[in-house]
C-alpha cells in the first residue's frame, strides 16, 4: 500500500483485542448524554420557545439559529488543530473537556432566559450572543472528545463496543432534551418563566456530566502531539484523500439536514397536526429511547457476524420505513400504535448510532494508517464542521416554511392550523427526514474500508 506521509509506529499483535477499561469507556460515554441533551433541548425547544413565548417570527428565530451554527462551524478546524497541538499534564484532549463544562451548562441556561424588558433588535442581539457562546462551547469539548476514541484502542471491534456506551447515554441524552425539557417545562407551569427554569435546571445537568466525563477518562490511552506539525495544506490534502471518512461526511451532510428539520418541527407537528402534549411527546420519547438502550447490544454483536457497511444500510432503510408511517397518525391513533412507532424507530436508531459512529472512528484508524501522523482532533473537527452546517438547515428551513406558508403564531399550541401550514409541518416531519435517509443509503454505496484494511499495511 503507498502512504501519504511517514510510516506509522509498529503495533502490538495484541493490540487489536486490547480491551478499554469499562470505567474508561462509560465515563467517555457520559459526554455523549451532555452533548446530546444540550444540542436536542435547543434543536427541539428554542426555536418553538422564541415563537411561541419571545414572539419571534419563525423565520428570523431560523436565521439566528442557522447563523450561529454556521460562525460554530468555522471554528472547529482551528480548534482540531490546537486539540492536536496541545501539550498538558492531562494529555491532548482532556483539558478542553474540563475548560468548556461551565460555559455549556451556562450557555444553555442563557438562551432559555431572555429578559422580559428586551425588545425588537434588543432581543435578537441577545439570543445571538447567546448563541455565539453556546455554540463555541460546544465546539471546544466536542470536537476534542469525538477525538478520544480512536486514540483508546487500535481494534476493529473494540470501537464498537465503546460506541454501545456512546450510544447509550447519547440515547439518555436525547430523552433528556426532547422529552424532559418539554415535560420539565410543563411541570413547572408551562409559561415563559418555566422555560427559563428548565434552562437553569438542564444547563446544571450539562456541567455535572461534562465534569464527570473529564474526572472518569483519567488513565485512557492517549497519543503524543506529532514532534513537528503537519501544515494546514497538506492536512486538507490528506483529509481530501481519505475516500471512507468522505463518503461519510456525504452522508452526514444530508442525514443531519433531515434530522434537524425533524427536530425543528417536532413540537409544532405533535401540538397542532396530532393534538398531544409534552406527557404524550415525553412517552414517545422514552419508548424509542428504551428501544434504542435495549437494541444495541444487539446491533453490536451483530456487527461481529455482519458487515458494518451492510448493518448500516439496513437501518436507513428500516427507519425511513418507520418515518413514513407517520402520514398514517391521526389525533385519535390508538396507544398501541404510537407505541409501537416508538419501539420501531428506537430499534433502527441504535444501529444507525453504532454503526455510524464505529466506522467514523474507523476512518480516523485508516487515517493514521496512511498518512503516520494522530491527527484526529483535526479529523474530528472536519467532521463536526459537516455535522454543524448541516444541523444549521433544519430550523432555517422549518422556520421559511412556516413563515411561508402561513404559519399563524397568535393561535394557542393545539388550535388547528391552515392547511398550507400543515403542509409545511408534513413537509418537515415525514417527507424531508426520509428523502435524507434514502440518499444517505445511496451514497453509503460508495463506503470502502473493511477490518482487513486496518489490518494489513
Amino acid at each position: 500500500m503507498s502512504r501519504a506521509g511517514p510510516a506509522p509506529a509498529p503495533v502490538a499483535a495484541d493490540s487489536f483485542s486490547q480491551a478499554v477499561p469499562v470505567r474508561i469507556a462509560a465515563a467517555w460515554g457520559v459526554g455523549s448524554f451532555a452533548t446530546t441533551t444540550m444540542l436536542n433541548g435547543v434543536s427541539l425547544v428554542l426555536l418553538y420557545f422564541l415563537v411561541r413565548f419571545v414572539d419571534m417570527e419563525p423565520v428570523v428565530a431560523g436565521a439566528l439559529l442557522f447563523g450561529s451554527k454556521l460562525v460554530d462551524a468555522v471554528t472547529d478546524p482551528p480548534l482540531g488543530l490546537v486539540s492536536d497541538r496541545t501539550r498538558s499534564r492531562w494529555g491532548r484532549r482532556r483539558p478542553f473537556l474540563l475548560g468548556s463544562a461551565v460555559f455549556c451548562g451556562f450557555s444553555f441556561a442563557l438562551l432559555f432566559n431572555v429578559p422580559m424588558s428586551l425588545s425588537g433588535l434588543q432581543v435578537h442581539l441577545f439570543i445571538a450572543f447567546g448563541l455565539l457562546l453556546y455554540t463555541l462551547s460546544y465546539t471546544a469539548f466536542q470536537v476534542p472528545y469525538m477525538a478520544m476514541p480512536a486514540e483508546m484502542t487500535d481494534s476493529w471491534h473494540e470501537r464498537t463496543r465503546i460506541m454501545q456506551w456512546r450510544v447509550v447515554f447519547m440515547t439518555a441524552g436525547n430523552m433528556m432534551g426532547s422529552s424532559g425539557a418539554p415535560l420539565l417545562v410543563a411541570m413547572l407551569g408551562g409559561e415563559r418563566a418555566a422555560y427559563g427554569q428548565m434552562g437553569v435546571i438542564l444547563g446544571l445537568v450539562i456541567a455535572a456530566a461534562m465534569l464527570l466525563t473529564f474526572l472518569g477518562t483519567a488513565g485512557a490511552r492517549q497519543t503524543p502531539r506529532p514532534a513537528v506539525p503537519s501544515p494546514l495544506g497538506l492536512q486538507l490534502r490528506w483529509t481530501l484523500q481519505n475516500r471512507p471518512l468522505l463518503v461519510l461526511m456525504a452522508s452526514k451532510i444530508v442525514v443531519y439536514s433531515g434530522i434537524s428539520a425533524f427536530t425543528a418541527v417536532m413540537l409544532f407537528f405533535f401540538a397542532s397536526v396530532l393534538k398531544k402534549g409534552p406527557a404524550e411527546l415525553g412517552l414517545f420519547a422514552l419508548v424509542m429511547a428504551v428501544s434504542t438502550i435495549l437494541f444495541t447490544p444487539l446491533h453490536h454483536l451483530g456487527s461481529r457476524w455482519i458487515r458494518k457497511k451492510t448493518a448500516y444500510l439496513w437501518c436507513f432503510a428500516g427507519y425511513a420505513l418507520g418515518l413514513l408511517s407517520w402520514l398514517a397518525a391521526t389525533p385519535d391513533e390508538s396507544l398501541v400504535l404510537f407505541v409501537l412507532r416508538g419501539a420501531w424507530l428506537g430499534f433502527f436508531n441504535a444501529g444507525l448510532f453504532l454503526y455510524g459512529n464505529s466506522m467514523l472512528i474507523d476512518t480516523f484508524a485508516w487515517d493514521y494508517q496512511r498518512t503516520g501522523v494522530r491527527r484526529e482532533g483535526f479529523l474530528s473537527a472536519a467532521f463536526s464542521f459537516v455535522e454543524k452546517t448541516a444541523l444549521a438547515l433544519g430550523p432555517l428551513v422549518i422556520g421559511t416554511l412556516l413563515s411561508a406558508m402561513g404559519f399563524d403564531r397568535s393561535l394557542p399550541a393545539g388550535a388547528d392550523q391552515s392547511p398550507e401550514a400543515v403542509r409545511a409541518m408534513y413537509l418537515g416531519f415525514v417527507w424531508i427526514p426520509v428523502a435524507a435517509q434514502l440518499s444517505a443509503l445511496v451514497l453509503l454505496l460508495a463506503y470502502r474500508l473493511e477490518e482487513e484494511d486496518l489490518r494489513d499495511s
